[in-house]
């Protein structure tokens, strides 16, 4: 089995500077090599999609790939080259294939065996506690246990959309006849007749197959001593208790039963959380993890978009400081850039974050802003049309810086006045990743310290 890393938005590594050292081992023989390229070429160069359809049990997130309009969904793993180089972008994570078990780490973090940065992120998003999550896993693959400590976030997503419900067909026999009578069941159980009618209904029902998968796997981890991840927080602990008192036909004897139900994938236009949901209580029940222990020709996988983790991370942090979320809110909410027009497009845009009275205007950037602001993917343009939109005074672009002490921010004063008013600003605003902490407590102190400053920061308008 070979092991390699490399981190995030690398411009091309080779290959044997991917590999640990162990030793006085140097390059990989050239049996190794040709193995190793087989294996990263069945994966390399391909769109998402594409490998999402091929291997479904590659789990990307977001799963909506183009949900957050940062061109994901056109995006590759990492790109492998003619001279043995290894390109990766903005997705994080592990992913297996036959004898490699590659792993893409952040570039914030140096070392590879202390991914702080990322450890931390996955803590703040999916309220895991990493800690524990190492205790709990032990020596075994770290990856697969991540799974049950991410089930909460999407539960938690899901039910914001309310609980699933569909039709379920029922048989009754009773006196009350409300369906289509079931002749063959009726002459079966009523004979002779003393009243009662077989029939068939249709009607909405929250106990069904797929309510009742996320109760199976709330039982399971709670089985298996996972339980700590269903209490983190009054959320978590409120869903699991709506969960269990919508399905009261639940049966732990049902489970190969219910698993078998719910290969479908879930395409309700009024419950798109559910099918992420879905998926992660699949690879639960059926022990499937993400590791390449038990099927070595399978590729299994799971990867985070930087950019969206990024975000999700500065969530945490700024809705505390009455920031809006759009993305948050599974697109419910959005803000139009045109009015209305004789049945026109109005343009629906999402801000990274707003705030209202003061009116200001923030787009998370998951890349290196130290010296101009990136005009050729519109980063600028960006911010002020969502200033023109909002009619802020503000916008900003908060990115992460990987040197220096201090968080750093620098302000421009816009050059004619916006909205008929003065004083309208852009700023760029660099939040410092700590980069020499020895042990991840020590990390986590120092990385609060900038979030503090950084709350105080949006705080001060």
């Amino acid at each position: 089995m070979y092991n390699i890393f490399c981190k995030d938005n690398n411009q091309g590594k080779h290959l044997i500077d991917c590999i640990p050292k162990k030793g006085s081992e140097d390059k990989l023989s050239e049996e190794g090599n040709e193995s190793v390229l087989r294996s990263l070429n069945k994966i390399a160069n391909k769109k998402l999609p594409d490998l999402q359809k091929e291997h479904p049990n590659l789990l990307v997130f977001p799963s909506n790939l183009n949900e957050y309009n940062d061109d994901i969904h056109e995006s590759v793993i990492f790109n492998l080259y003619s001279d043995n180089k290894l390109q990766t972008h903005n997705l994080m994570g592990f992913i297996g294939v036959a004898d490699v078990q590659l792993t893409i780490g952040s570039r914030f973090d140096e070392d590879e065996n202390k991914q702080y940065f990322m450890q931390y992120m996955l803590h703040k998003v999916f309220a895991i506690n990493m800690v524990d999550l190492k205790t709990k896993s032990g020596d075994e693959n770290i990856w697969d246990f991540l799974l049950m400590f991410m089930f909460p976030y999407f539960l938690n997503s899901a039910l914001r959309q309310g609980i699933y419900k569909e039709y379920q067909k029922k048989k009754n026999n009773d006196f009350n006849v409300k369906g289509t009578i079931d002749i063959a069941r009726h002459i079966k159980q009523n004979i002779p007749f003393m009243g009662k009618v077989a029939y068939n209904t249709r009607e909405f029902s929250f106990d069904n197959a797929t309510t009742e998968l996320i109760r199976h796997t709330i039982e399971y981890i709670t089985q298996k001593g996972f339980n700590t991840a269903l209490i983190h927080n009054a959320e978590t602990i409120e869903n699991v208790g709506v969960i269990r008192q919508a399905t009261p036909c639940y049966n732990i004897r049902d489970r190969h039963k219910i698993v078998s139900q719910n290969h479908k994938v879930v395409k309700h236009p009024f419950f798109t959380e559910y099918e992420p949901l879905r998926s992660i209580c699949m690879r639960i029940l059926r022990h499937e993890g993400v590791s390449m222990e038990n099927n070595k020709e399978k590729v299994h996988g799971l990867l985070f978009d930087g950019a969206w983790l990024w975000e999700e991370y500065l969530n945490t942090i700024l809705k505390d400081c009455e920031f809006i979320h759009p993305e948050n809110k599974t697109k419910k909410s959005p803000l139009y850039l045109f009015e209305e027009n004789e049945g026109k497009e109005k343009q629906p845009i999402y801000p990274d974050f707003y705030k209202e009275n003061p009116n200001i205007v923030i787009d998370a950037k998951y890349k290196s802003l130290m010296n101009n602001v990136n005009r050729g993917t519109g980063d600028l343009y960006q911010v002020i049309t969502y200033m023109y939109r909002l009619q802020a005074l503000k916008g900003i672009l908060l990115y992460p810086l990987d040197n220096g002490s201090k968080n750093k921010h620098e302000k421009f004063t816009m050059h004619s006045k916006s909205h008929g008013e003065e004083g309208t600003t852009f700023e760029k605003y660099g939040m410092v990743i700590p980069q020499k902490s020895s042990k991840y407590q020590e990390f986590v102190s120092a990385i609060e310290n900038r979030e503090t400053e950084l709350a105080e920061y949006v705080k001060s308008f």
